[in-house]
């Protein structure tokens, strides 16, 4: 059986990549969206969008190792 993936809104996208109490604007979700820096939502319906949280989370992964990268 395959795994399934925690499905999250665009308030909760933008609450997990900028922290529970500076969350991104979503104007700024989208901008990364555009410009290939975020992950895609899935379009579930008709103005119905959902962001997997684990693509959330391996970027802010990715993220946090390219940092250290160029830290080091």
């Amino acid at each position: 059986m395959q795994h399934i993936a925690e499905l999250v809104d665009e308030a909760t996208a933008c609450k997990i990549i900028g922290g529970e109490n500076t969350p991104i604007h979503r104007s700024t979700l989208w901008r990364g969206i555009n410009a290939g820096r975020f992950p895609k939502p899935l379009k579930i319906g008709p103005g119905t969008n959902r962001w997997r949280t684990c693509e959330l989370i391996a970027f802010l992964e990715k993220a946090a190792a390219e940092r250290d990268e160029v830290a080091a």
